[in-house]
């Protein structure tokens, strides 16, 4: 067993990944924790891939890093005398990042000593593949334009700046997903896909510039950002703070809707609400993705986002119902991906609501 600091690369690693990351780094699952009456720890765990997770990884996971006689984990004392040794694994603020290695995992794992509940996070995966990940990501995520002329390269997680065809300008984070794929701003794009979208919207994309530091203009735009946050009430038996995220998908234009989460106060993908079976849908529907997240239709329906049309669609082993989202609301949550969504299907944005199919 090896202990040593996260590496900038692996500090990326030690949040919640998106499907796509999860798949690339073998990602087993997550587990949190803290220190109860006792000063013990104590842990729940939740599964991610079902194919990794053995006998074998459950209990090396137990041993080795929560009840095992050199877990920096196994209580509060212990876990604060280790980050106090190893200041060069302090994360920004009071958390700390290291990875404890085995022959075949890496545990990824981010504690506050601070806190003296609900303090550690461990993500487990599978090592061979979280390296063979980080490796190919250190060649930097490329750019081209729709001729395939690389325009420019950014490291992981580092941010480009749109400048749309009405002047506006964002920022967006990115994340490499392969030599041909990337998230922006937690969706999904093949790379020519991407440069297609641009220049078909007219807009213009470059390298964002290094951020210094945090102002207090930013924080509270993101504190504004998490006020419209909606709960999620998972199949793990848990509870998200999640926002929705609006696009389209770029062969019909029709809707795709996204979660993401702010847990650390920072939006991190948290999952896809619809999914693109490749077949026509009426305006503002899409099918919804009950395959990887059961829960979604209650959540759609309490929190009156969208309604079921009693359509489904049957794809592979599985079959997606058809929701019709409400134009209004989705407004209110995701106004700029709702506006983008609505130009690209030439929708009038005055237009009353739409009656609920029956």
């Amino acid at each position: 067993m090896e202990i040593r600091p996260l590496t900038k690369a692996e500090q990326k690693y030690a949040y919640k990944q998106s499907m796509q990351i999860r798949g690339q780094t073998g990602s087993i699952g997550i587990l949190q924790g803290g220190y109860g009456a006792g000063n013990e720890f104590h842990s729940d765990f939740h599964e991610l891939n079902s194919q990794w997770k053995t006998d074998e990884f459950e209990a090396e996971l137990q041993e080795v890093l929560c009840s095992g006689e050199n877990s920096v984990l196994k209580n509060l004392d212990t876990m604060r005398e280790f980050t106090l040794l190893h200041p060069q694994n302090g994360f920004p603020g009071t958390e700390y990042g290291f990875r404890v290695e085995t022959e075949k995992y890496a545990y990824l794992v981010r504690c506050n000593p601070e806190k003296d509940s609900g303090n550690v996070e461990i993500h487990c995966y599978v090592k061979e593949w979280l390296d063979h990940h980080i490796s190919k990501a250190e060649k930097g995520i490329r750019f081209i334009n729709s001729r395939y002329d690389e325009l420019f390269r950014i490291e992981d997680g580092e941010k480009i700046k749109i400048k749309y065809s009405d002047g506006e300008e964002q920022e967006r984070i990115c994340r490499y997903i392969d030599e041909c794929h990337t998230e922006v701003d937690n969706h999904l794009y093949h790379i020519c896909q991407f440069a297609e979208i641009m220049e078909r919207n007219g807009s213009e994309y470059a390298p964002a510039e290094p951020e210094t530091g945090q102002t207090e203009e930013k924080e509270q735009e993101q504190e504004e950002k998490t006020e419209g946050a909606l709960e999620l009430k998972t199949q793990f038996g848990t509870t998200e703070n999640v926002t929705l995220t609006v696009n389209t998908y770029v062969d019909s234009n029709s809707l795709y809707v996204g979660m993401t989460t702010a847990d650390d106060g920072f939006p991190e993908p948290y999952g896809d609400v619809t999914v693109n079976l490749l077949v026509p849908v009426p305006s503002y529907c899409a099918f919804v993705d009950t395959n990887n997240m059961p829960e979604l239709e209650g959540f759609l329906v309490k929190n009156k986002i969208a309604e079921f049309t009693g359509i489904e669609q049957r794809s592979g082993y599985c079959s997606y119902p058809l929701y019709l989202f409400d134009a209004e609301k989705m407004r209110g949550l995701c106004p700029d991906g709702m506006a983008a969504y609505e130009q690209a299907n030439g929708l009038d944005k005055k237009q009353v609501k739409k009656e609920m199919s029956r």
